[in-house]
């Protein structure tokens, strides 16, 4: 045979062919088989990590409004004007009041002598300790100071602090502090459902471990393992806990106290769905190789006699005769024979729709080139009555064409536009970011955005908004990239006047914290002293020392309610997908003494992931839930949360069985200060909740409103913008 001949492809069996078929059948469910196993060990072990992680965060937060609590009670006490007056008797009372929820007060000079510790009985002699490293730390800078764990020299066991300097005048006179047993931490680990294969540990800033959720009192003041590898405020490790038990640990720093809060899985508990998967992997294996093997014996014994007849009717058709279409147990193979039998004729018939099929494609080409040529026609008039200025240039920035709409926006005549270039045009300072999006264009992306400025021909500079689109099947060298850019120049003085409000709102706010306050605190301890200065002989004048401490404390309450609005309203917003389960369960925990004290039931439907500020949704529940449990009627309070969808929003509502609010104060009730109930005794509060819930709601582009047709009780509705990922 020539070279030039080509050589036949080589023969194999039918058999082996099967066989691959098979190997074809079983290889995609065995590897279908082991992505799902891979799968579901992986969502298992994220599970079980997920739940260490968010209990890490539910107990860090515990702990730290444990000590939020406590450092409140020893500031509020620092103002105490007793200690001004040097009565420590009198201080000794007030801090002894507190005895009943398990807090020890001790207030010492600042040479270690005790003045007052609600530790000891009353009247006994106190000693003078030397000072501690966090006593002169909290001395020296005015600030409040978290100890690290220490031994206490009073019962030699070990022990946490807080210290609180006493400041006058910027000056620090006593020093106050409360003491800590770290059981306090390990019982509120357990009561936060830490159990294996769950273990969880608070660390000091030095790394020793203060509580521990099991074996509390061997590990106290251990070394915690992998302390040093917790760098940053959150994160993640894996290796051996105090107990010598393998686990993947997330930690969280405390923004209160600087100690470190970690929670871990037992890595035993994470394997384990492997080993599960892999038995069924390998048993899901044996049973496709025996059916897969079963299936291609049996196709093998119908295809050998079927093509032995097949391969007779063709070679009939082959040598021009008539074939009788062959009857086998295959009905694709009579298919086949039927349509060797009718070729012939069927060869004639198409070749004539063949050329009547030729003749219509010629007649679609000249109706299509047409159809293109009036596009183009529409897309040019479109382009040159644009308002948005529109240019055409490729990756290097050389200008094609720009729109007539350049003159207005730029001062450049179409024809002049042509010979700029980008880096002459873009403002210095946004040249960088405009670089950026133009570099990545060039680098595939089929998109960009960017708001920027752009020189005028007259000099100044022109605020804009480019839209960059990348344009496929076309050359480096030609027209690739059409940028359309519209004048951004009012709405950025717009949003530059908005800046400066909020600012001038933040100085506001500023100024009413401070200079507001100072002098209220010095009116209510000179009313307190001239109080027990005319106590004994003027009884008239304590009175009216009394009203007038009253009115200070009522305008500091207003002050504070003013101060916390404006940083509310104020807010930057967030754009998180928040689940509202969560932030429900959050607000729930801020007001579950509450709840537990009126005997009330919070029954919440299914929640939806929405976006916005979780700490702030977390305040609008908590404000809801806390009217909702105030203004209750004589039976125990029931409160229902639901939601439902509402277009691009999701519509909330929280309805009560309360006494409910007359529908004619539907508006009023959003307004801040505004109080429908004047006796403060029965329903206390500033008016401040559903004011600082409508600021909230808007500025998540949502809305709020009093249900008028619910009864009995209240039922606030309102809309929250749907997530926009994967879990919306």
């Amino acid at each position: 045979m020539g070279n030039g001949v080509n050589a036949l492809p080589r023969e194999r069996s039918l058999t082996l062919y099967l066989a691959a078929f098979a190997a074809a059948l079983a290889i995609p469910l065995l590897i279908v088989a082991g992505l799902f196993a891979w799968s579901f060990t992986a969502g298992e072990r994220a599970r079980l990590e997920e739940i260490a992680a968010r209990r890490n965060d539910e107990i860090i937060k515990q702990i730290d409004r444990l000590l939020t609590t406590r450092l409140a009670i020893l500031e509020a006490l620092a103002t105490s004007p007793a200690i001004d007056a040097a009565d420590f008797d009198r201080f000794d009372v007030q801090a002894r009041s507190l005895a009943g929820m398990g807090i020890e007060i001790r207030l010492r000079r600042l040479d270690g002598q005790l003045v007052v510790d609600t530790g000891v009985p009353k009247g006994q002699t106190l000693p003078q300790w030397p000072m501690l490293a966090p006593m002169s730390e909290a001395i020296a800078s005015g600030q409040p100071v978290f100890s690290d764990l220490f031994v206490s020299r009073g019962n030699g066991r070990f022990a946490v602090s807080i210290f609180v300097p006493v400041l006058r005048d910027g000056t620090t006179r006593y020093l106050i502090s409360t003491i800590f047993d770290p059981s306090v931490f390990s019982r509120a680990m357990v009561d936060r459902g830490i159990a294996a294969p769950y273990f969880a540990s608070l660390a000091d800033r030095a790394g020793l471990i203060v509580a521990r959720s099991e074996r509390h009192e061997e590990t106290l003041g251990r070394p915690l393992p992998g302390f040093a590898r917790a760098v940053g405020e959150s994160g993640h490790w894996t290796g051996v806990n105090p107990q010598g038990v393998k686990v993947s640990a997330f930690y969280r720093r405390s923004q209160v106290s600087g100690w470190l809060m970690t929670v871990g899985v037992d890595q035993a508990v994470l394997n384990a769905s492997l080993t599960r998967s892999l038995i069924w992997l390998f048993g899901i294996a044996g049973v496709l190789l025996v059916a897969s093997v079963g299936l291609a014996t049996l196709i093998l014994r119908r295809l050998t006699s079927a093509t032995t007849a097949m391969t007779e009717a063709a070679g009939a058709l082959a040598r021009g005769q008539l074939t009788v279409a062959p009857r086998t147990g295959i009905q694709e193979i009579n298919q086949a024979g039927d349509a060797f039998a009718q070729a012939s004729i069927k060869l004639h018939v198409q070749a004539t729709a063949l050329a009547r099929a030729n003749r219509e494609l010629e007649q679609r080409v000249e109706q299509r080139t047409e159809e293109l040529r009036e596009s183009e026609e529409r897309y040019r008039l479109l382009a040159e009555n644009a308002s948005d200025l529109i240019i055409l240039r490729n990756i290097a920035g050389k200008i094609f064409y720009a729109s007539p709409s350049s003159l207005k926006l730029l001062g450049f005549t179409p024809a002049e536009m042509l010979d700029v270039t980008p880096s002459t045009m873009v403002h210095p300072d946004d040249w960088l970011r405009v670089d950026a999006i133009n570099r990545a264009i060039g680098a595939g992306d089929e998109l960009g955005y960017s708001i920027h400025r752009l020189r005028h021909k007259a000099g100044h500079w022109v605020w804009i908004q480019a839209a960059y689109s990348r344009l496929s099947g076309v050359g480096p060298d030609q027209p690739n990239i059409m940028v359309i850019v519209r004048d951004d120049t009012e709405r950025q003085q717009h949003e530059m006047r908005l800046n400066q409000s909020n600012e001038a709102l933040r100085q506001f706010s500023a100024i009413v914290s401070h200079d507001l306050q100072a002098p209220l605190r010095h009116i209510n301890m000179f009313s307190d002293m001239l109080k027990l200065k005319v106590e004994a002989s003027d009884a008239e004048a304590a009175g009216y020392a009394t009203h007038i401490m009253a009115s200070v404390e009522r305008m500091q309450r207003l002050i504070r309610s003013l101060i916390a609005y404006t940083q509310v309203a104020y807010a930057t917003v967030r754009a998180d997908e928040v689940p509202l389960t969560r932030v429900v369960d959050d607000a729930m925990a801020l007001v579950a003494a509450d709840l537990r004290d009126s005997g009330g039931e919070v029954k919440v439907s299914r929640l939806p992931v929405v976006t916005g500020d979780a700490d702030l949704l977390c305040r609008l529940f908590q404000n809801l839930l806390a009217n909702a449990l105030k203004y209750r009627s004589a039976s125990a309070p029931v409160i229902h949360i639901r939601a439902r969808a509402a277009g691009q929003f999701w519509e909330l509502s929280v309805e009560d069985n309360g006494i409910g609010i007359d529908p004619q104060y539907r508006d009023r009730i959003f307004e801040i200060f505004r109080r429908l109930h004047k006796d403060e005794s029965r329903y206390a509060g500033m008016g401040l909740g559903l004011a600082l819930g409508k600021r909230i709601v808007e500025s998540h582009g949502g809305e709020i409103w009093l249900d008028t047709d619910h009864s009995p009780g209240a039922c606030f509705r309102f809309t929250l913008p749907r997530a926009k990922g994967p879990h919306a």
